[in-house]
């Protein structure tokens, strides 16, 4: 009896002891080498801390799990089960924890190769679906299940899933060919033939997520999104035209309109935040309205979004000046000539 109390203690006492020690290391060490990582230009070392940091807690929790299945003999006529469950989570945790460390490595890999292949959970999936099918293929190798009878149930299988999730198939090689496409990213700025404008905040195995300027999401079968017209305004950089109408009347000296907008949008440019600094704005007269002469100033902003913020500044300045230099801003005139009856 002494010794089975003794070996239920070990195993009450490891069991939760090695969770803890995990749990101290990681809360502990772990901040201070992501600290240190950070330092570094190199990303590899973050990558590598970060597996680390996941397989910390399970492997002492399975430390400790198998001091007690070692030194007791409690459970002597499961210890061979006991044993192949041990391998098995072990397994199953480092695939796990590998999933993530592979597709970090890989998308380190694409960026310092220049590669348009962003961080999308399409990719990720795809990648983690890889590691954790060869995972699998392990454990039924430990678990004594033929791999090839399995693998070909899963061919059989996999056929007749694939036929029953025809859309779902199309939506995932849509969204693969997007991405090898290399003309749409998570961070672009689009506007979809629909009207339909936003960031593209994910393109996932199914939907690609868009954020609104109005903060809402807007979700987007890939499929669709693949046969669409799509305007990105980020290609080929992520510079903007602003194009912005002013007219002036009819008795203003056309040239000191010109030079006077123009030093104003050279302002603009320099100090708004957003502004092409070195981008020089120009003017284009191009109709003679009703009541005004109308043209177009164009400035340039750094990335869509910017563009409302020129705007804005820009016609609070430019009305300041035109009101000390008597330029006039007409409202709308229609003069109306009534023929008398003879």
């Amino acid at each position: 009896m002494p010794d089975n109390y003794i070996d239920i203690l070990l195993w009450i006492i490891a069991f939760p002891s090695g969770w803890l020690i995990g749990k101290l290391i990681k809360s502990t060490i772990f901040p201070l080498l992501h600290k240190k990582a950070r330092k570094t230009e190199n990303s590899i070392d973050d990558a590598v801390i970060d597996l680390f940091a996941r397989l910390v807690i399970p492997f002492f929790w399975v430390v400790g799990i198998w001091v007690a299945y070692h030194f007791s003999d409690l459970f002597a006529e499961y210890k061979p089960k006991i044993r192949i469950g041990i391998l098995v989570f072990n397994i199953i945790i480092f695939t796990w924890a590998s999933s993530h460390f592979i597709a970090e490595i890989i998308q380190l890999y694409i960026f310092r190769k220049g590669k348009v292949f962003p961080n999308t959970s399409i990719f990720t999936n795809i990648i983690k679906i890889l590691v954790y099918s060869v995972g699998i293929l392990f454990v039924m190798h430990v678990l004594g299940i033929p791999i090839a009878p399995a693998l070909t149930a899963l061919g059989v299988s996999g056929l007749a899933v694939a036929l029953a999730l025809q859309d779902t198939l199309s939506n995932l090689f849509a969204g693969l060919q997007m991405l090898a496409a290399k003309k749409l990213k998570p961070g672009d700025y689009i506007q979809l033939d629909n009207g339909d404008e936003g960031f593209v905040e994910d393109i996932a195995w199914r939907n690609t997520t868009v954020r609104a300027l109005g903060n809402h999401i807007i979700i987007v079968p890939n499929s669709t999104m693949a046969g669409s017209i799509v305007k990105n305004f980020i290609l080929p950089d992520s510079q903007n035209s602003v194009l912005i109408p002013v007219g002036v009347s009819y008795a203003s000296d056309l040239k000191i309109v010109e030079r006077v907008t123009i030093e104003v949008g050279t302002e603009i440019q320099k100090t708004v935040p957003g502004a092409v600094e070195d981008h020089i704005p120009f003017v284009r007269y191009n109709e003679f309205a009703d009541s005004s002469i109308n043209f177009n100033v164009i400035l340039r902003s750094s990335d869509f979004t910017s563009q409302y913020l020129i705007r804005h500044e820009f016609v609070k300045a430019l009305h300041e000046r035109y009101n000390k230099e008597g330029i006039d801003i007409p409202f709308p005139i229609r003069t109306v000539y009534m023929k008398k009856d003879a």
